[in-house]
This record gives C-alpha cells, sequence and structure tokens, in this order.
C-alpha cells in the first residue's frame, strides 16, 4: 500500500455528508455498511432503491406517483430508453429556490474589472422573475428552447432559472466560441429566443461579437426575440417588469433540463440531451456525498457557460450553499485578482481544471485554506497533488472524472476515505464502473477500458435530432455489447481508481499499453517543462513510433541535455518502453475551451491527415499552436 497523502479525521467523517446519508439508511431502511466500498456495492446491486433513497434523503418535492424508480431491459443492448420514476413531474429551478434564506447571499460575483458584488435571494428571485414574465409574454412554453452566449455571470444564472422555471430546455454557449461553432450547435436545436452578449472581457482584451449576432440572426429561423443583454433591450426587461411570487412548471423526471455538447472535435457536435430529474438527483449525490457541500458553505468552479462544469457548479445552490462566480481569465494581474476573490469570498469549495492547479506549483499562497479542492479536465498529476496538499496540508482532494455525457462525474471523492496521489478516491455511488480488457472481461489492479455496466439517470436522454439514436448507440455501446464505453483507460485497485488518459490516444508499446498520464506524470515534474503532448503514430508494417512534444518555460531551455534528462526520468520512474523515439519542442500544447489536451488530432496530423479534417478550431483555446505541429510534420 502507498502511504496516504490525505485522511480524513473522525470529525470531518462525522460531519459529512456521506456519514449523514448513511445514518438515515440505517435508520429508515435498515441497511448498514462497515465500508464506503460496501456502501458502493449496495448501490450497484440495488440501482432503484439505492436512487429511490435519495428521492428521499435530499427531501425532493415532487407531483404524481411512480410505480418502478427504475424500468430497464438489462438484456438489451444499450441503455437508452431507460425510465427513471415514470409518473412524478418536478422543477430543478423549484428545488434552487427552496434554499432562500436572509442569512446570507445567493451568488458573490467578480471579474477582471468587478472586484467583488454580492447577490441576495430576494435580488436573485426580482431578477428571475422580471425574466420569467418577458418569456411568458414572448409566448415560451414547456419544451422550447432558449439559447444563450453569455458569460458566467450574475445575470447568466438568472437567465436560466427563468428559464428552467418555465420548463424550457436551456443550451448556452460561452463568447469565446467561434461563430461557425456556436451556430452549428444552435442550428441543430431550433432555439425560440437568444440572449447574447455582444462584447465580452477576456485577459484585459475586449472582444466585440456582433459578427456572431448577425450570422444567429440569419442562422436561427425560429427566433421570435433575440435580447442582448446589458443592451438597451435587457434594461428594458429590468425597469419594465414588476416582480411577482415566481411560479415553476413542474416536469416529467425525464423531461429535458439543457442540451450540452460534445467537443466537435470531428464533425458537428452533438447535441446531448439531459434529464431534469436526471440531474437533479445526480447532482445533489455528487456535491452533498461526494465534495461534501454543505449549508451555509461558498462554492466556486472557475468555469465558462460552455463546459459542463457550470451546470454542475450552479447545482451547489441546491445543497445551501453560496455559488461563487469569477469572469475572466484565472491568472488575470498573476492570479491576484482571483485568489482575492477566493479570500473575500471565503470560497470553501475551489474547482478548476488541473492543468490550473498545475500552475501553481511555485507560487505561495498565504492567509487562505479551502475545504477541498476539486480539480478535472485531465488527470491531476502526482506532482500537483503533493504540491497542493503542501500548501494546504488540511484540504481534501478531489479528483473527479466523467464529462458532459452525464453532466456529472462518476469517479469522485469521499469524505470518508484517505487520498491517494495520482488517484481518484473511489467510484462514484449508483456508479456501476469496472475496466474491461480487451477479451470484454472485468480486470482489477490492472489496465483497462473504463465501462458502466448499468445505467444511470444523468446519462443522455438522447441526442437532439439523431433519428432512432444511431449516434448515441455508436458513441457508447458498439465497443462492447451490453455495457457503456466512455473511452477512458483505467486502474482500480485498493486505493482508488489510477486515469491513464483517453483509450483512443492510449500508447501502445510493444503490445503494452502506455496511458498518456504517465508521461505527463514524468515529464512536467522537471522544471524546464512547462507543459507536454505524447502521440503513437502507428506505420502500415505493424511498427510504431512515439513522439513527445514539449513546451518549455524558455526557449534556450530545449537542448540534447533536456532530452537525455526526460529520457533518464522515463525511464527510472516507469519503464525503457516509456522512453519517446522522438522529442520535439512547440511553443505551446494545443488544448480544448473546456481544458482537455487534443492528442487525437495531432496523431491524426502525423498519421498524414489534413489539419483542417483533424478538429474544429472553434472549439480550441488556442488553434494558433496547430501551425507548429504541421511545420514539425512537414520537416520530417
Amino acid at each position: 500500500m502507498s502511504k496516504a497523502l490525505w485522511t480524513p479525521s473522525s470529525d470531518y467523517i462525522s460531519k459529512s455528508g456521506l456519514f449523514h446519508y448513511q445514518q438515515f439508511l440505517e435508520s429508515d431502511k435498515g441497511r448498514k455498511f462497515s465500508s464506503y466500498h460496501e456502501l458502493h456495492q449496495w448501490s450497484i446491486d440495488n440501482l432503484e432503491e439505492f436512487w429511490s433513497s435519495l428521492l428521499f434523503y435530499f427531501n425532493i418535492s415532487y407531483s404524481g406517483t411512480y410505480e418502478k424508480g427504475l424500468s430497464w431491459d438489462d438484456s438489451a443492448s444499450d441503455f437508452i430508453g431507460t425510465q427513471w420514476f415514470d409518473g412524478i413531474e418536478l422543477s430543478y429551478a423549484e428545488h434552487i429556490f427552496k434554499q432562500t434564506t436572509t442569512e446570507r447571499p445567493a451568488l458573490k460575483f467578480a471579474s477582471e474589472s468587478i472586484g467583488y458584488e454580492e447577490v441576495s435571494w430576494k435580488e436573485l428571485a426580482e431578477m428571475v422573475s422580471r425574466i420569467q414574465q418577458f418569456l411568458v409574454e414572448k409566448g415560451v412554453e414547456k419544451g422550447d428552447r432558449v439559447a444563450a452566449v453569455l458569460n458566467n455571470t450574475i445575470e447568466s444564472i438568472a437567465i436560466f432559472l427563468a428559464v428552467n422555471s418555465l420548463g424550457a430546455i436551456w443550451s448556452c454557449c460561452s463568447p469565446d466560441f467561434g461563430d461557425v461553432s456556436i451556430s452549428e450547435r444552435f442550428t441543430q436545436i431550433k432555439p425560440k429566443v437568444l440572449f447574447i452578449e455582444t462584447s465580452y472581457q477576456y485577459n484585459e482584451r475586449v472582444f466585440s461579437k456582433l459578427e456572431t449576432l448577425a450570422r444567429l440572426k440569419s442562422d436561427l429561423v425560429d427566433l421570435v426575440a433575440v435580447v442582448q443583454v446589458y443592451e438597451d433591450d435587457w434594461k428594458k426587461i429590468i425597469f419594465d417588469y414588476v416582480p411577482k411570487q415566481l411560479t415553476f412548471v413542474r416536469v416529467p423526471f425525464s423531461h429535458p433540463i439543457w442540451i450540452l455538447y460534445s467537443s466537435g472535435t470531428t464533425g458537428k457536435p452533438k447535441a446531448i440531451t439531459h434529464s431534469t430529474g436526471g440531474n437533479l438527483l445526480e447532482h445533489f449525490k455528487a456535491l452533498v456525498l461526494h465534495q461534501n457541500v454543505q449549508d451555509g458553505e461558498n462554492f466556486l468552479w472557475y468555469t465558462t457557460t460552455g463546459w459542463m462544469m457550470w451546470n454542475y457548479a450552479l447545482s451547489s445552490l441546491l445543497c445551501g450553499a453560496t455559488l461563487c462566480l469569477f469572469d475572466g481569465i484565472i491568472n488575470h494581474n498573476k492570479h491576484l485578482t482571483f485568489w482575492t476573490f477566493l479570500k473575500r469570498a471565503q470560497v470553501d469549495h475551489l474547482g478548476a481544471g488541473a492543468v490550473y492547479f498545475t500552475s501553481l506549483e511555485g507560487i505561495e499562497i498565504a492567509d487562505y485554506a479551502p475545504k477541498v479542492i476539486g480539480s478535472t479536465g485531465s488527470p491531476l498529476p502526482i506532482a500537483t497533488f503533493e504540491d497542493l496538499q503542501g500548501k494546504f496540508p488540511d484540504v481534501h482532494i478531489v479528483s473527479l472524472s466523467g464529462g458532459t455525457d452525464v453532466c456529472s462525474a462518476f469517479l469522485s471523492g469521499s469524505p470518508t476515505l484517505p487520498v491517494y496521489a495520482g488517484m481518484l478516491q473511489c467510484r462514484a455511488l449508483g456508479a456501476d464502473i469496472v475496466a474491461f480488457n480487451d477479451q470484454g472481461k472485468a480486470v482489477y489492479d490492472e489496465v483497462g477500458e473504463l465501462v458502466i455496466r448499468k445505467p444511470m439517470p444523468s446519462m443522455p436522454l438522447y441526442f437532439w435530432n439523431d433519428t432512432e439514436n444511431r449516434k448515441y448507440h455508436e458513441s457508447y455501446f458498439d465497443h462492447f455489447p451490453l455495457v457503456w464505453s466512455h473511452g477512458d483507460w483505467i486502474k482500480i485497485n485498493d486505493e482508488g481508481v489510477i486515469i491513464y488518459g483517453r483509450s483512443d490516444a492510449t500508447l501502445n508499446r510493444g503490445g503494452v499499453r502506455i496511458g498518456t498520464a504517465e508521461i505527463y506524470n514524468a515529464v512536467n515534474s522537471l522544471p524546464q517543462i512547462k507543459d507536454s503532448l505524447v502521440v503513437c503514430i502507428d506505420y502500415d508494417n505493424g511498427s510504431s513510433s512515439m513522439l513527445l512534444f514539449v513546451q518549455t518555460e524558455d526557449k534556450s531551455d530545449f537542448n540534447e541535455d533536456l532530452k537525455d534528462m526526460i529520457k533518464r526520468t522515463l525511464r527510472g520512474q516507469y519503464s525503457p518502453r516509456h522512453v519517446p523515439d522522438f522529442i520535439y519542442p512547440v511553443s505551446d500544447i494545443p488544448y480544448t475551451l473546456s481544458g482537455k489536451k487534443l492528442e487525437l488530432p495531432i496523431k491524426k496530423i502525423f498519421s498524414g491527415t489534413e489539419v483542417a479534417k483533424v478538429v474544429s478550431t472553434d472549439i480550441m483555446r488556442n488553434p494558433e499552436s496547430l501551425a507548429g505541429y504541421v511545420s514539425i510534420y512537414n520537416s520530417i
């Protein structure tokens, strides 16, 4: 056994949401468990009983009755069409406003230019009421789609809640998406109303979205209203409507709540449609039981509205937390703007992409200590685990993995388990996750493909306009029969779960599969290395080459000595198979807007595919970075 990086105290355990849930199971259901692993096994062996228990534990308000919590043909070729709590109706926004209180604000906000703001529950309700009345006047009803191009702001939260309160379906893109990318998403769903910010600020630069607005007005032929947020039509909503008591349209458990999108690495993004009840229950479970979010705490996840973590963070309001929002570049003013806000807002739960936490290594942080740090987007390196724990000795580090597909995490944290560097603590309750080998057999303490063997309520209802669910089935159920294949390469053991990277970008060295995360853990620990990316290129003759691309802190750092150091480090920490065949310097590592390394597109470039066919630059944070890889490919 490895040495635990962090072990929960008896006090931390006894005050956790998970501990209280277990007490509820014991007192109300006669269920007692001696360990998290026993609890998890029960939750997947008894799916209907488990999810029904959450309905009662979280005091979910609903109308109607249900005969079965789960209706699923376990002999079917997929989970599509699984019915959860058929017969009841509920409202997500109603549950948000059940937390209304005068004891603390609903929202706290800061940006590059705005130092600090607080919004009371009364102020939030009044803003939502005004928008709600406007939407009703425009004829928005249950099932209509409302689209938005918005930043992570107070107004965005209010607009969503107004849309949801009517039973309409939400879909949002961040303003940093390109025009084509936004249009490709919204034209699929035919929204009735569009909310848009016509400019946004990032890293002290102002960007116009007027061309985006013009394109969307042309492309979205079903629009009955367009609202330019902060402009005259927005001001008219705020000043002309008198706040009223909020009303909430309850919808069936399986009614769509929002439409998210695949990254669109190749082809048109898939419009992933999620259920109201599924996300309500899943987010209660994920935030309260796994991340230990509690009443009166402050929750922040650094995100844009185009990443599913925005939807996930929004649900912290369900838990009685104050939602803290930061808009702008996270390292603005050498990180000072963001961290000043964290301290003033007294953020208890701090979340961000793994790449950001890695960038903090070597930076001293004083006079602040969060309760929980959440990380996702990519595997959190061992060195970053250790650095964060060193900065904040008492912090509970929760490394998450899930995604847009489930709008949550199915690998997560537990306040009752120790944390080991480089590992995710546990498989989430209700998530029947195992690692499959090539023969489709579950393996333990061996690397395999992440699969989910039973349905979860937050799995997509469908992909919008996906005739007979063909794309849905192809996306998750074609690899292995009867199970959901997620595309990650993992190992499960007694200490938790290790993610080795995407299985479609997994490195194959002489028949031995190596996860990209192992390479990054070693290479990125070197002080000269800022970031790195690795791919394996397969050739027609059966041979292959491993290519490593490194971004150094300074151009002069890249030399033969550094290349030798990289090779020695990989050989020493892992094996000779981990040593790349070629190492190239690059000026930048390509990422999606949500912080995922674009390993597969780079692999395709070096397999001879035209750059225009490997990735949509609209979904990239730094599309200019691709030119360097094309140049290297053309030179070899």
